[in-house]
């Protein structure tokens, strides 16, 4: 027997198992947006005037964080969006992405910014992988420090107030969980660090997503036909997460709402943990001068490390 909507008795397209809702094509896309203005809302991530950076990949992550906030933000006509782009320089990879990417910046009318590492640090993350020697790091591992500090640098150029990621449920649950396996909980506290805390030298960054499960994401381009690059980077197999997702994977199948537990777990812990750090007490990178927590700040020692050789 056919599924019929939980919320207007329409045949039913899609079930969210971890609210227990089986949701027709429009019931699908209008709680999806609701899910995502409540995060805005609770966790106070904009305000009506501001400029907002869209860290877009191309992917399909990013495509419906920009579609649902192009949607949400036409009725806040003083906020306007600003999407960006990191090139990290993987060839057959970033391009193909950003070529979705610009194909749904330009549906919306809007224009795309696009920061590369070779622009910022003179090397693509292919030709810091291929000349990498005898050090275990892993590609991720100078992907995500280098890539992090690009979106700061993207966001300064452009001169936004804030900058949204295209992070789901999935993603945080599982950095929530990692940092736990790894005796590092204290890290919690820096990567959920609200808006009003943010640290000088840092444009504050936001997940309207983070309650929004990578099913529901995948639904929701599919239903809306969003145009994103579904290939995944060819450097992922390096990763630690991988098999962090594969466990969560099988949780939340087992038993539906697990992501979600794990997430508001993580909002416990940075919570309880969050008066053990003091927001203004950074130190300044010797070299760049960027905010820091030792005296070199990790992109000057991975830039160090690469030009040594």
């Amino acid at each position: 027997m056919a599924l019929t909507c939980s919320k207007c008795d329409a045949p039913a397209i899609y079930f969210r198992r971890y609210t227990s809702e089986a949701l027709c094509k429009t019931c699908l896309i209008r709680t999806t947006q609701r899910r995502v203005r409540l995060t805005i809302n609770k966790r106070k991530m904009f305000r009506e005037t501001d400029r907002i950076g869209v860290a877009i990949s191309g992917g399909k992550d990013s495509a419906v964080l920009l579609q649902i906030l192009h949607d949400i933000e036409a009725d806040f006509p003083r906020a306007t969006l600003h999407p960006f782009t990191i090139d990290e320089g993987i060839q057959g990879y970033r391009d193909k992405a950003l070529e979705a990417a610009r194909s749904l910046v330009n549906s919306l009318d809007l224009s795309l910014h696009v920061v590369s590492f070779k622009q910022l640090f003179g090397h693509t993350l292919d030709s810091i992988v291929h000349n990498r020697g005898e050090t275990r790091r892993g590609a991720c591992s100078y992907c995500g420090v280098l890539r992090r500090h690009a979106i700061n640098e993207a966001a300064k150029e452009l001169g936004v107030d804030v900058v949204a990621t295209g992070h789901n449920l999935d993603d945080e649950a599982q950095t929530v969980l990692m940092n736990i396996l790894r005796g590092d909980a204290m890290r919690i506290v820096r990567t959920n660090r609200p808006r009003e805390l943010s640290v000088d030298g840092f444009i504050p960054r936001v997940k309207p997503l983070m309650e929004l499960s990578e099913r529901d994401i995948v639904a929701y381009a599919h239903f809306l036909d969003l145009p994103f690059h579904d290939i995944p980077c060819p450097y992922a197999s390096d990763a630690y997460r991988n098999d962090v997702r594969a466990f969560l994977g099988q949780m939340e199948y087992k038993r539906p709402g697990t992501l979600l537990a794990t997430l508001h777990s993580g909002d416990a812990i940075a919570a309880s943990l969050s008066e053990q750090i003091a927001p203004g007490l950074q130190n300044t990178c010797a070299r760049c001068g960027s905010p820091t927590t030792g005296r070199i700040c990790k992109v000057c020692q991975i830039l160090e490390e690469i030009d040594g050789r």
